[in-house]
C-alpha cells in the first residue's frame, strides 16, 4: 500500500514557443506541455481528486489482491504444536492457491472510499501547506531545507484522516483473506455483533502505527528521488518514470517496515486462532513472535509483500495520472480561467500587469501596421486608425 504523491517544488516546462513556469503549489508529474499548461492554471478540485483516487486505488488493489492475500495468510499463520509454517512455495499447491482470491470483492468495494478520501485529503493538505509557505519571504529556504519534513507531515495527517475508512477495510479484508470470515457480509455482521461499531476499529492503533511511518517514508523517499531526477534533467518526468520512482520508494519502505506490518496483521487476524493465547498489544506481539518463532517470522511475508505493494504503487500512479489528465483536459479545451482565490495578491497583480502590457503591445502593432498601409502609394484610401477599445484591437 502507499499514498499518492504530489510535487511541491517550482518547475518550468520549456516548449517551442515559450517557457511555462508552474507556481510552487502546482502539481506536475510530467507529461506533455499542454498538460503542464493546464496544471499551471489550477489543481484538481476536491471532488475530482476523490474520483481519481477512488479509480486508481480500487484498480490497483483489485489487480494485486492475490499477492496481498498470500502476504496476509503467511503473516497471520501462527505455528501451533507439530505444525509446519507456510511458505511462498506452499501456494504452488492447489489447496493453498485456491484461497488467493478470497476477499477480492470486498477489497474492490471498500477500496473505493479509501482511495477517494486518501487522495483528496492528501492533495488538500499539501496544497494548504504550500499556500502558507509561499506567503513567507523564506519560501525557497523552507522548501529546500524542510521539504522532506513537510512531505512526511502531510502524509501523516492524510493517513490519520483516512483511517476512518481504511481501518474498517483493513479489519474486514484481512480477516476474510486470513479465513476468519467467508465474505463481506459475514465479516461485517460478526464484527458488528461482537463489539458494535468499535469492532471495526479494533486494529486502529496497530494499523495507524504502521501506516504513518510507512506512508510517510514512501512519500518522502519518492519526493527525494524525484528531486534528484529533476536536478539531472530539465525534461518533466513521464508517467512511467513517476511509476518507477514510486516503485523504488515503496520497495525500500517495505523492506524497512515489514516487521511492523507483520505485527499489525497478527493483531488484526488473531480471532482466527481462538485456541491460542491472544496477543496483548503491539509490544507483547513483537516480543512473543521474536521469542517463539524467531526473527525470520517477521519477514515471512516479505516476498509477497514486495510482489503486491511495488506493482500496486506503479499501477496506482498510472491510473491516477490518466484519470487526472482526463479531468484537466476539459479545462484545456474550454480555457477556464484560474480561480483567483488560490492566488496571492502579488500573483494577481503580476498577472494583471502582464495582461495590460500584452494589450498595449497588440495596440502598438496594429497602429504601426495601419500607418504602413496608409503610407502605401497603391492604397486608395487611408487605413482607419485602430482605437484601443475597438473590436479589431481585441483580435
Amino acid at each position: 500500500e502507499g499514498p499518492q504523491f504530489t510535487d511541491a517544488i517550482d518547475s518550468c516546462t520549456e516548449t517551442e514557443d515559450e517557457d511555462i513556469c508552474l507556481p510552487i503549489n502546482t502539481v506536475n508529474r510530467g507529461g506533455s506541455a499542454a498538460a503542464a499548461a493546464v496544471a499551471a492554471d489550477r489543481r484538481l478540485h476536491f471532488w475530482e481528486a476523490m474520483i481519481c483516487g477512488a479509480i486508481s486505488r480500487s484498480a490497483a488493489q483489485t489487480i494485486m489482491h492475490p499477492a496481498n492475500t498470500m502476504k496476509t495468510i503467511l503473516q497471520s499463520s501462527r505455528r501451533g504444536p507439530e505444525k509446519t509454517p507456510l511458505s511462498v512455495m506452499s501456494f504452488t499447491k492447489w489447496k493453498h492457491a485456491k484461497h488467493l482470491t478470497r476477499g477480492a470483492g470486498a477489497q474492490l468495494i471498500l477500496s473505493i472510499p479509501h482511495g477517494a478520501v486518501n487522495f483528496a485529503v492528501l492533495e488538500f493538505v499539501r496544497r494548504q501547506m504550500n499556500v502558507i509557505v509561499s506567503q513567507s519571504r523564506y519560501a525557497d529556504a523552507i522548501n529546500r531545507n524542510f521539504g522532506p519534513g513537510m512531505d512526511f507531515l502531510s502524509s501523516a495527517l492524510s493517513t490519520i484522516c483516512c483511517s476512518v475508512v481504511s481501518t474498517p477495510q483493513m479489519m474486514i479484508c484481512d480477516n476474510i483473506m486470513a479465513g476468519t470470515y467467508p465474505n463481506l457480509f459475514s465479516a461485517t455482521k460478526n464484527l458488528m455483533k461482537d463489539k458494535g461499531v468499535a469492532g471495526f476499529y479494533t486494529g486502529w492503533w496497530p494499523g495507524i502505527a504502521g501506516k504513518i511511518p510507512s506512508y510517510g517514508l514512501t512519500w518522502t523517499l519518492f519526493e527525494q528521488i524525484k528531486r534528484m531526477r529533476n536536478s539531472m534533467s530539465d525534461r518533466p518526468a513521464k508517467d512511467i518514470e513517476n511509476s518507477i520512482m514510486g516503485c523504488m520508494a515503496s520497495a525500500t519502505t517495505v523492506c524497512v517496515m515489514i516487521p511492523m506490518d507483520t505485527v499489525k496483521t497478527r493483531l488484526v487476524t488473531q480471532l482466527n486462532y481462538p485456541d491460542l493465547v491472544p496477543y496483548n498489544g503491539i509490544n507483547d506481539c513483537f516480543k512473543r513472535v521474536l521469542k517463539e518463532e524467531g526473527i525470520g517470522a517477521f519477514y515471512r511475508g516479505l516476498t509477497p509483500r514486495l510482489l503486491s505493494v511495488v506493482p500496486m504503487i506503479g499501477i496506482q500512479f498510472g491510473f491516477y495520472e490518466f484519470t487526472k489528465k482526463l479531468m484537466l483536459a476539459k479545462d484545456h479545451k474550454t480555457s477556464i480561467e484560474p480561480a483567483r482565490g488560490r492566488m496571492t495578491k502579488a500573483e494577481m497583480k503580476r498577472r494583471e500587469e502582464e495582461a495590460e502590457e500584452e494589450r498595449s503591445r497588440e495596440a502598438r502593432l496594429l497602429q504601426e501596421m495601419a500607418m504602413e498601409v496608409a503610407a502605401d502609394d497603391d492604397q486608395p484610401f487611408p487605413a482607419p486608425f485602430p482605437k484601443k477599445k475597438g473590436w479589431w484591437a481585441k483580435k
